[in-house]
């Protein structure tokens, strides 16, 4: 049984590992000067939201939905929890009542109710007419955001390699590894899961949990990252505010909109 456990945390960590190779792969394009904090936090969310697929993915094509559905809420939980820690450390939290930010932490909020509310409704938390809500609602907050929030600042890290050569071919390369490196562990992740749910009687959202607390580190590196980089450079303004709200309602909303509905329809066209 323990052998079994220690599998899956390790495959759930080899996943967190490989998506710092991603993570690597956008804060060079960012450094090159290529993005504006925007841009770059939301680029952040979706990549620290792949452990989340590779997790939801994997155990949803082995008939193990529900798991799927607690990893996702789980993850946006910690990562609420992850964003604010974060906050708190660097003396941020007064810059995040500032009312530009409303629509970020809107979403953010939104993104944790709506899987904590079909975890109890398990009727509709597979439906393929929930995933194709849920991606509708993930339209609606990119449409919504773009539109509220236009000339955003640059982002943090575009100042630390001015003047420099640009490294846009090795961000590929690092992130093009890393999703493939994902893609394979996260077929593995699923096969163990499901073993540790069927043959060793584990309920599902415990499974949920535990790759939720694993696959939520990237998250917490990134909000770190961010806030420590703006506080040693002194930069003015509040950048580092709009890149890490922007990491944490982009990782949120896709964990919600994209990856849940994407788990869904494997799990009806693969595991049924």
């Amino acid at each position: 049984m323990l052998l079994r456990i220690a599998q899956l945390v390790g495959l759930a960590i080899t996943v967190v590992l490989l998506t710092r190779l991603v993570v690597r792969g956008i804060e060079l394009h960012a450094e090159a000067g290529a993005m504006s904090s925007k841009a770059k936090g939301q680029f952040l969310g979706y990549a620290t939201s792949i452990p989340e697929l590779a997790g939801t993915v994997g155990t949803a094509g082995h008939g193990l939905l529900t798991a799927g559905l607690w990893n996702i809420a789980s993850s946006n939980v910690i990562n609420w929890a992850l964003f604010l820690l974060a906050a708190v450390c660097y003396r941020r939290t007064g810059a995040l009542l500032k009312r530009r930010f409303r629509d970020e932490i809107g979403f953010a909020v939104v993104a944790v109710a709506i899987p904590l509310v079909l975890s109890r409704q398990r009727a509709i938390a597979g439906s393929p007419w929930t995933a194709l809500a849920l991606f509708g609602l993930f339209v609606g907050y990119v449409y919504l955001d773009r539109h509220l929030n236009p000339n955003p600042p640059p982002s943090v890290a575009a100042s630390r390699r001015r003047g420099k050569k640009k490294s846009h071919g090795r961000a590929l390369l690092y992130t093009i590894s890393g999703v493939i490196g994902i893609v394979v562990t996260g077929h593995f992740l699923g096969v163990t899961a499901k073993s540790v749910v069927v043959d060793l009687g584990v309920p599902q959202w415990a499974v949920g949990w535990t790759l939720g607390v694993i696959t939520s580190l990237p998250e917490m590196a990134a909000f770190f990252a961010v806030f420590a980089t703006a506080k040693a450079q002194a930069w003015p303004g509040d950048a580092d505010c709009q890149e890490n709200l922007d990491s944490l309602a982009a990782s949120n909303m896709s964990n919600l909109g994209l990856i849940y509905p994407i788990g869904i329809m494997v799990f009806l066209l693969v595991a049924h």
